[in-house]
């Protein structure tokens, strides 16, 4: 029996003991080093989980761990190894996975959703996430706590190849949490030429400058449109507030683009002016999780990144209620679990 955090429902997070299933013959057993609370897990705890939720579901999709033990025909692998795991296990089969965008696989199992996630003491990896590639060892210069956030990088290099950086660009980011955040890391390591982040916290903008942001702007006082006007190349949009994301075609350039990465709240919707996309030939993309190769290219970057600096506190498993709650403090950008 191990300890792991169920979500009921609506701020009905629980500590409960279950059982593990058997390891399977290419699976694998992780003890959870450390696992993020994503923005989707905060949605889904403060507003009640979504219909797509197994209930009570486990939480957790931006993990890390040590492997502890290895099915009989598995190879590759060692006891002690570090890895990460991706987001989803696809089915590789569909049409979907077929043309490479396992993201969309419609049979797909959703780590943290509708199968247990990383807020346990340990996780049991199926043999078909194994041989699908997505269980990553991390590099040996890349610390546990930013290993788990692989798949956060893994998301936003996925949404940045939809949408494409090129060398000299002018990026706004709207939102400066942990997306924001690792938008700015990546777009300046694709070559754009400069970067602003937009955001309400002062401590996030704090981070955003350190991190190299050329501009960090206060979201509170600043009018996006008078301060730009159409002048940027591409403007991401990292905020499920739909008011901010209103903003986006007020400052993209005629023949820019647009990456609307967030998730939003069921229902969310605002008029979009279509003349506005139409006769100034803006490309407009959404973008959902991350293929499995998005994933392991974001482990080879992690050397690169500063993804640890992004984290502002850690808890137990016993404070996971804790935790949550603390992803709403002023100063908080990424709060972690440390099983």
């Amino acid at each position: 029996m191990v300890k792991a955090a169920f979500l009921y429902g609506k701020e009905d997070l629980r500590i409960e003991e279950m059982d593990l299933p058997p390891v399977e013959s290419h699976g694998l057993l992780l003890k959870i080093l450390a696992c993020g609370i994503c923005g989707s897990d905060a949605r889904m705890f403060f507003n009640g989980p979504s219909s797509r939720y197994a209930i009570p579901v486990l939480p957790g999709h931006e993990l890390s761990g040590e492997v502890v033990e290895m099915g009989p025909q598995l190879e590759g692998y060692a006891l002690g190894n570090l890895v990460t795991l991706a987001p989803i296990i696809p089915c590789m089969r569909c049409p979907a996975c077929s043309r490479g965008l396992d993201n969309l696989c419609v049979q797909a199992q959703v780590i943290g959703c509708t199968v247990p996630g990383g807020m346990a003491e340990y996780v049991s990896v199926p043999s078909q996430m194994v041989q699908a590639g997505g269980v990553v060892k991390l590099p040996q210069s890349v610390d546990y706590r930013a290993g788990a956030m692989s798949e956060l990088v893994g998301c936003c290099l996925h949404g940045l190849q939809k949408m494409g950086v090129e060398t000299g660009d002018r990026v706004l980011i709207i939102g400066d949490g942990p997306i924001g955040l690792t938008f700015l890391q990546l777009t300046k390591l694709m070559g754009a030429g400069w970067v602003a982040t937009s955001g309400r916290r002062p401590r996030r903008r704090e981070l955003a400058a350190e991190l190299g942001a050329d501009k960090a702007l206060d979201a509170t006082v600043t009018d996006l449109k008078t301060h730009f006007g159409p002048s940027l190349d591409r403007v991401i949009v990292a905020t499920s507030n739909v008011e901010a994301t209103r903003e986006m075609l007020d400052v993209v350039r005629p023949g820019g683009s647009v990456l609307l990465f967030s998730g939003y709240l069921a229902g969310s919707s605002f008029d979009l002016p279509l003349n506005n996309v139409h006769y100034r030939e803006l490309s407009l993309h959404g973008s959902i999780d991350c293929t499995i190769e998005d994933f392991r290219r974001a482990v080879s970057l992690l050397p690169v990144l500063n993804m640890a600096e992004l984290i502002t506190a850690s808890y137990p498993l016993d404070e996971a209620t804790t935790a949550f709650y603390a992803t709403r403090d002023r100063d908080a950008v990424k709060v972690m679990l440390e099983p």
